[in-house]
């Protein structure tokens, strides 16, 4: 898809490239701004933040890029950038300045600029509580003109990452001249209905759902980055706010969902081989499903789910291989009692048995259990790493 995108160059002089993918752009950059091939550029956004050909997909028209020689390149100056992003508040938020001097005045800790960069995120912007299309219009730009709130745009941009993922996981499954009762096709089936039933998980993005657990923000809008796989909070401080301007709504576009045990390495070859198999009519979707689709949520924990998905910062989203792998237990529903619920290919009416009349002087006992396997989440936690 063609986009059009803002190109500043090392003399800081702006131009317009159209570019239908990141290497277009590198080569009209590079005849624009008489960049030699043979020197290495760097894209970045205008927070320095390095745009690599993956970023490139997800970015939107419109957005400024800035492009850069490598050995020109130099280190963020975040003493510089921290105090205009103060000033930026203060002008904003007066009632700010007590509280930003109690902790500028205290040694500084990450605790402390964790807590002070949150209050900033969550005041920063006085458009935040605005919520219609007419109380801030400028938040709604370039969007379709169908959305009156900006709950609805939230709600849609998740459930958009969810058709996503569904979408690759049927491009992935079916293949040509499937018979319709396939138990690959009644797999996507599956998990469609689910996915009506849960209205695609919208609520995730959608900061007025009433209950925390069915959102990822905060009532105001804010969000925090859930930190790598494979550690159980971020390790930086990324805090984002797509409420309170167009540039955060855009910016917060680039924050992903992390699948835990990996989407297209680990979960559709395991569920793809499952249902080409002999037992694919005891596949346990509903474990599938939640891999796919179902937030990786600590206080789902006793509802047995198996949540899979953190929302990242660009920053902590780790593209080399996962070392988290499907439960081999869990794969098959007549592996471990069936825990997360029938199979819709699965037979779950009650067989009829032989019942022996007991004898005189006979006693019957219950012998043996079956133990339920709890799933164990893939969250390593190491606080050395």
């Amino acid at each position: 898809m063609t986009r059009h995108f803002v190109a500043i160059g090392p003399a800081q002089r702006k131009c317009g490239v159209v570019a239908a993918n990141y290497r277009e752009f590198l080569e009209k950059c590079r005849k624009k701004f008489n960049l030699k091939k043979h020197e290495a550029i760097i894209v970045t956004l205008d927070d320095r933040t390095e745009v690599d050909k993956e970023y490139f997909r997800v970015l939107v028209n419109g957005t400024k890029l800035f492009i850069s020689k490598a050995k020109d390149f130099e280190t963020v100056d975040y003493i510089h950038q921290l105090a205009s992003f103060l000033h930026a508040c203060l002008d904003r938020q007066p009632q700010l300045h007590n509280k930003v001097m109690s902790y500028l005045q205290d040694p500084i800790s990450s605790k402390q600029a964790a807590t002070l960069l949150e209050v900033i995120a969550k005041n920063t912007y006085d458009s935040i509580a605005q919520t219609s299309k007419d109380d801030d219009p400028e938040w709604f730009k370039e969007l379709d003109t169908r959305f009156k709130t900006k709950e609805a745009v939230m709600r849609n941009s998740a459930e958009t990452r969810m058709r996503s993922y569904l979408q690759h996981t049927e491009g992935e499954l079916l293949a040509k001249n499937l018979p319709p009762d396939s138990p690959q096709k009644n797999a996507i089936l599956f998990f469609k209905e689910k996915l009506h039933k849960s209205k695609y998980n919208a609520s995730y993005f959608d900061r007025s759902a009433v209950l925390e657990t069915e959102r990822l923000c905060d009532s105001h809008g804010t969000f925090e980055c859930e930190g790598p796989y494979n550690q159980p909070k971020c390790p930086g401080i990324h805090y984002i706010n797509p409420y309170a301007s167009r540039e955060t709504r855009i910016v917060f576009s680039t924050w992903n969902f992390d699948h835990v045990i990996e989407k297209s390495r680990s979960i559709i070859p395991e569920l793809k081989a499952a249902l080409s198999g002999q037992r694919a009519s005891s596949v346990n979707l509903p474990y599938f499903y939640d891999l796919l689709f179902l937030h990786k949520n600590p206080s789902r924990a006793a509802l047995k789910t198996n949540g899979n998905l953190k929302l990242v910062h660009i920053a902590c989203h780790v593209k080399k291989p996962h070392e988290c792998q499907c439960k081999s237990e869990k794969i098959f529903l007549d592996q471990h009692n069936d825990i997360d619920g029938p199979s819709p290919q699965q037979d779950t009416k009650p067989k009829q048995q032989r019942v022996k009349r007991p004898q005189p002087n006979s006693c019957t006992s219950q012998e043996g259990s079956k133990k339920l396997h709890r799933s164990i989440d893939c969250w390593v936690q190491n606080d050395n790493r």
